[in-house]
């Protein structure tokens, strides 16, 4: 703890003497800081204090530093590209278990589709494009505009229309049940 101590010291009192050193190190830290924020903004603090602990240290190992604040905005730039890898590893390393819990887990197909077509096909031509394009449209305005459409088409009120649906519809899951029943 003692050399962490002593070399916060020295660079203290390169930054400025007597007091002067405090206000110096904190001018410091918040031009770090602030260019530290334009490219991590959640770290720019962390990532500051990093840069100034790292030329205590340099200062410490007997570093001959001229300029201060430009050596320290070099450390900080070296920092920012290690900081810069070390989050694009681990968004590599992300991507990749994704990928690999993608690859692994294959989705089953649905078992009830072929029976749904296949009763489908059983209903007849008219009555399966006709259930197709009653429940096929996305929801909302798309959807009541093309029943509209479909019920002027018809030539019946939309409520028939509906009653048509529901018939199918109802034919539709007692042939899919009675398949799916068949084959447990």
């Amino acid at each position: 703890m003692a050399a962490v101590s002593e070399s916060f010291d020295l660079l203290l009192e390169r930054l400025g003497q007597g007091g002067e050193g405090a206000l110096g190190y904190e001018r410091l830290r918040i031009r770090l800081v602030a260019l530290c924020r334009v490219r991590f903004p959640a770290q720019a603090e962390a990532l500051a204090d990093e840069v100034l602990d790292r030329l205590a240290r340099r200062l410490a190992e007997g570093t001959a530093i001229d300029n201060l604040a430009g050596y320290a905005l070099g450390i900080a730039r070296l920092l920012m590209l290690e900081e810069g890898n070390r989050q694009q590893k681990h968004r590599r390393a992300a991507i990749e278990t994704a990928r690999e819990i993608m690859d692994q887990s294959e989705p089953e197909p649905d078992p009830i589709l072929p029976v749904l077509q296949s009763c489908l096909e059983a209903l007849g031509a008219d009555s399966a494009a006709f259930i197709l394009e009653y429940y096929g449209a996305d929801g909302g305005v798309n959807r009541i505009e093309r029943r509209q459409r479909l019920a002027q088409a018809s030539g019946v009120s939309l409520n028939a229309l509906r009653n048509r649906a529901l018939r199918i519809r109802l034919s539709l899951e007692k042939c899919v049940s009675l398949h799916l029943q068949s084959t447990s």
